[in-house]
């Protein structure tokens, strides 16, 4: 069985996360989100410069892995990627060349990524997270619509393509 590529949840989820490292990788203001330290190095173990609260404004430096290098008022430091978003305004679709989807699929890009999981966290961690709908309201505002995501496929003359459902059988 297969499916239009424009047709399922997965694929607004792919575009919805290029759209939002493409603006994060151009934008130079950015928002704090969530309640961050400051930190001198970009590791959780690193001495804290200072708090920034939600809606903190901070200029953005460079990227390491999941740190935003940011620079508040007349100090630098780190802040990690998933407590900021950019707040500059969107870039129309490169014409040619630039960023691309496929670009998220290939070796070359030099561009900042994305990566989720668990890593950083204990066992004891994981198994006394609690629920943080706080954090899901947050995520919901990155939300887009799918008459959006449609709009931006089309201002980037991307069109739909039917791939096979994977079975795992050719490795």
């Amino acid at each position: 069985m297969s499916k239009t590529w424009l047709r399922g949840g997965w694929h607004a989820v792919v575009l919805a996360v290029w759209m939002t490292w493409s603006l994060l990788a151009a934008a130079q203001t950015h928002e704090v989100t969530t309640a961050t330290p400051l930190r001198a190095t970009p590791s959780l173990n690193s001495m804290v410069l200072q708090q920034l609260a939600v809606g903190a404004g901070v200029q953005a430096v460079q990227t390491q892995g999941g740190w935003l290098k940011v620079t508040v008022g007349e100090k630098q430091g780190w802040v990690r990627l998933a407590h900021v978003r950019a707040v500059a305004a969107a870039r129309p679709a490169p014409q040619g060349g630039g960023t691309s989807l496929a670009g998220l699929f290939t070796g070359s890009s030099t561009a900042p990524t994305a990566t989720t999981g668990t890593r950083g966290l204990t066992q004891e961690q994981l198994a006394n997270a609690q629920p943080a709908p706080q954090e899901v309201r947050q995520l919901e505002r990155y939300a887009v619509s799918a008459g959006d995501a449609r709009q931006f496929a089309r201002g980037g003359k991307l069109k739909a393509a039917t791939i096979a459902d994977y079975d795992g059988a050719a490795q």
